[in-house]
């Protein structure tokens, strides 16, 4: 069961909205939430933890493993939501309001800052471990620049501990890579590089080698690959693919922001044969399509009807890192 409540922190008086425009090709800057830290995982990453798969909408910071590590705000703000809740998928949260029009969420929390314990065990003493939602209908609690929400744990669906930290529109239907807000320059330097492993191409798996010749049926290749930015052990999702056939761009997708609509359909980016558990994640990212999809910039795989296909696939991540693939095709 869920409770959810509304409250106005020591005052009683009507609730004043403010229409704060969005521009989105104006991203402002916001601070990580852990300090000299680095990505754990990206935005739009596959996942199946959860009653549904679903995509990744954040993304995550190294807390070392530790507990208890100090989650702070983005920039200056102030309290519109608390999630008490040692379960679920985003466990303790908490989201801010931005003065630019976004929101901040911080989820997996150990517990909540100080400044609001007394709410946390006032709800807590009245209805118990029950998860509860706090809507907050004045802008009374306010964290600064920098200032501790949180500290890290594993709560909800979180195996380690980290701080999952989401960038949203402030009425919470669009969710957008934090990577666009952050100085990426200013995380924890960390070797990485793009690789592709793997190729499906008309669902048949090959292992992917420079300038190999693949067959494929049906009307045109249906391909997905196998791709990453490996950062040391750790497999982290990709940003951006361009698929060419004889040097024509013919699909293009950024993984850089989507509706909290497509929350639940990570199957519209990823490949059925896509498998993730606590030891294994193989991602193949489809590389067509046959409906409009909001990060799908260019669709038009299906216009080639040919017998042999050089291929070239363009990979690249947020952090500057890119890889140029190429194969050719045949019809099998």
């Amino acid at each position: 069961m869920e409770l959810r409540t509304w409250l106005k922190p020591l005052i009683v008086v009507p609730l004043l909205l403010i229409v704060l425009g969005l521009v989105r090709t104006t991203f402002a800057q916001f601070e990580p939430p852990v300090n000299n830290s680095y990505v754990t995982a990206t935005f739009m990453e596959f996942r199946s933890t959860g009653n549904v798969p679903h995509f990744h909408a954040g993304v995550d910071f190294s807390t070392f493993l530790r507990e208890g590590i100090e989650i702070r705000a983005a920039a200056d703000g102030y309290l519109v939501r608390l999630e008490i809740d040692e379960g679920g998928i985003y466990g303790n949260t908490i989201v801010l309001q931005h003065e630019n029009g976004y929101r901040t969420l911080y989820a997996h929390l150990q517990r909540f800052a100080e400044k609001t314990d007394f709410i946390v065990n006032m709800l807590r003493s009245e209805f118990g471990n029950q998860r509860i939602v706090v809507e907050f209908l004045s802008d009374d609690v306010k964290f600064q620049r920098g200032e501790v929400v949180g500290y890290s744990g594993k709560t909800g669906e979180a195996t380690q501990p980290h701080a999952h930290f989401e960038v949203r529109d402030k009425d919470e239907k669009y969710v957008y890579d934090p990577l666009r807000f952050i100085d990426v320059k200013r995380l924890k330097p960390v070797q990485m590089g793009i690789v592709l492993k793997s190729l499906l191409i008309s669902d048949k798996e090959y292992q992917y080698s420079p300038g190999a010749v693949y067959t494929f049926n049906g009307d045109y290749p249906k391909i997905s690959v196998e791709a990453y930015t490996e950062l040391a052990k750790n497999l982290l999702g990709v940003k951006e693919i361009k698929l060419y056939f004889s040097n024509e761009l013919v699909y293009h997708i950024i993984l850089d922001e989507i509706p909290l609509d497509f929350y639940e359909k990570p199957y519209t980016v990823y490949h059925e044969k896509t498998t993730m558990t606590s030891l294994i994640y193989k991602a193949f990212y489809k590389l067509y399509s046959d409906e409009e999809l909001p990060f799908v910039k260019v669709n038009r795989v299906g216009e080639f009807k040919r017998l042999t296909y050089d291929v070239k696939v363009e990979i690249s991540d947020v952090f500057g890192n890119s890889g140029v693939f190429t194969f050719t095709l045949k019809r099998g």
